[in-house]
């Protein structure tokens, strides 16, 4: 049997141990503010696909409590600098890192940290948020496109890439496997780019920004740019303008109806750290290494890090918990 480890058992974490339980794994979760919820009563999914479902995985609260040896631990938290660090003592020579997160540039800490350890790179799409400890809602999407890390792998690792696709067939999901999956990491975080450090630092949900003044869809379209003139530098030309329009395009068609809030708006309107660095400082990092010009990224990496500033330290701005 299969044994799998959710490192980050949130809303993305509590959908992705449940599609690997309902396909035969052995699933452990490792919860922090959910854990007493979750041992005592399972994970229940609301989902727009599968309906209302329910599973109840080992629980723990640490990862040095976790019972291994893991074929696969999926890190589904917050894409945080020195994360690989917590998961260390789960890493055993049959481990296969599977990294579920929002970012670019993450992976090389993993790889550095478990040099003989495969890492497998996931683009998740999956809107999902816990609504109360051991609870989740999920939206009609649902994909995860994975890829080695690097893209050249031996067999064997990319044998561990084929095994987690068949996993998640298994499981009723949709998992597509790309030879260089960093094409699909530049996609979506263009995406994430424009609408969570934006959202954030105006307390708008998607829909409501585009609403908020006739300059904000040119905002929004100049940030995704800017990111796909990075991609191109680094070797993906041509790849992540297509996905732009046609995310623009889906958001006109929502504001008659209600937007979606991204994760980092959810982060501060809860007072909690967001992804600053995996999103934003990454990529303006590469983007000053190959020498592209990105005012925007820069003024959004300024900001972001302000805003996580306040939210982080105690003498900082600590916001409510709910905005209307």
């Amino acid at each position: 049997m299969v044994k799998a480890l959710i490192f980050g058992t949130g809303g993305v974490g509590s959908v992705y141990g449940w599609i690997l339980d309902r396909a035969g794994a052995e699933v452990t979760v490792v919860c922090r503010t959910n854990y007493t919820a979750v041992k005592e009563h399972g994970i229940t999914i609301r989902s727009d696909i599968f309906g209302k479902v329910h599973y109840k995985p080992i629980t723990v609260n640490s990862v040095s409590t976790a019972t291994g040896p893991f074929d696969f631990i999926l890190v589904c938290s917050k894409a945080f600098p020195g994360t690989s660090a917590l998961i260390k003592d789960a890493v055993s020579g049959k481990t296969a890192i599977v990294l579920a997160q929002n970012g670019i540039g993450i992976e090389q800490e993993y790889a550095d940290r478990f040099p003989s350890t495969p890492i497998i790179s996931g683009a998740v799409y999956v809107p999902v948020k816990e609504v109360t400890p051991g609870v989740v809602e999920m939206g009609p999407l649902e994909l995860l496109e994975i890829g080695t890390y690097p893209a050249e792998a031996p067999a064997e690792v990319k044998a561990k890439v084929k095994l987690l696709q068949d996993l998640w067939a298994a499981g009723g999901a949709t998992c597509k496997v790309f030879e260089d999956v960093q094409a699909r990491r530049w996609i979506k975080v263009a995406l994430n780019m424009a609408w969570n450090p934006i959202s954030a630092l105006s307390l708008c949900d998607d829909a409501n920004f585009v609403r908020s003044s006739p300059e904000a869809m040119d905002t929004i379209r100049r940030v995704m740019l800017e990111v796909a003139q990075v991609a191109a530098a680094a070797g993906y030309p041509g790849l992540v303008e297509p996905a732009i329009e046609d995310q623009l395009s889906r958001t006109k068609e929502r504001l008659e109806s209600r937007g979606k809030d991204p994760s980092m708006l959810t982060d501060v309107r809860n007072g909690r750290p967001i992804e600053v660095e995996a999103i934003v400082g990454n990529t303006v990092a590469i983007a000053r290494r190959l020498g592209v010009d990105v005012p925007s990224l820069e003024m959004l990496l300024s900001l972001a890090r302000g805003l996580n500033f306040a939210i982080t330290r105690p003498e900082g701005w600590k916001p409510v918990a709910t905005v209307d």
